[in-house]
């Protein structure tokens, strides 16, 4: 009992000193660019989290147009799974993408400020996902396609019909935006800390 304890011990230690490691010595102006980009992230993020989620308000932000071909590429990349993943792969890379560069960040690179910034990312990649769930209940927005989803493909109004939540779509939207807010405000904690360790840490 006593060395499973030990060893749980042991692996919180080393997760939280990978999660929020810094360099014995740190450059200044590294530290202040960070701070700098970190506030602009904070700014922006807020403001995304804010837009409405009926109107896919989301849509027409500046940050909505990259994660388009992300978004499609992951059909692609899915389709040798099946329809089902095939369809649900957009999103799923579209939110994914960025949590798996965020671990070569932290593991192979020791960068967790980086890390918090994918998550930041993911977190705004879920929120521009939970429009797209909500409108497959009673589907009004035109899509890729140029039809709305129920002339035109739309990928939630097949993944949810297959696991049954169609008719709760904007609930599990609303769900998955509350979901997208709080990764949002984990990613400023976690990148906060970082940047105060850094701090203390700065070459003098």
């Amino acid at each position: 009992m006593g060395d499973e304890s030990d060893d749980e011990t042991g692996a919180y230690a080393r997760l939280k000193a990978r999660l929020l490691y810094v360099s014995d010595e740190v450059e200044p102006v590294h530290v202040y660019a960070r701070a700098a980009l970190l506030a602009g992230l904070v700014l922006y993020g807020l403001r995304l989290a804010a837009m409405d989620v009926p109107s896919w308000q989301m849509a027409s932000s500046f940050i909505h147009l990259p994660m388009v071909p992300i978004h499609e590429f992951g059909h692609v990349l899915f389709r040798p799974f099946g329809e089902f993943m095939m369809l649900l792969g957009g999103s799923l890379f579209q939110a994914g993408l960025p949590l798996l560069l965020g671990v070569i960040f932290l593991v192979r690179k020791d960068d967790p400020y980086a890390a918090a910034v994918m998550l930041w990312w993911c977190a705004v990649a879920v929120m521009d996902i939970a429009p797209y769930i909500y409108d497959a209940q009673e589907p009004t927005h035109v899509l890729l396609t140029g039809r709305t989803g129920e002339t035109g493909a739309h990928d939630f109004i097949d993944v949810l019909g297959d696991l049954g939540l169609l008719k709760n779509a904007r609930a599990v939207g609303y769900a998955a935006h509350r979901f997208g807010v709080v990764l949002l405000i984990t990613s400023f904690v976690w990148a906060a800390v970082v940047v105060w360790r850094q701090y203390t840490s700065r070459a003098q």
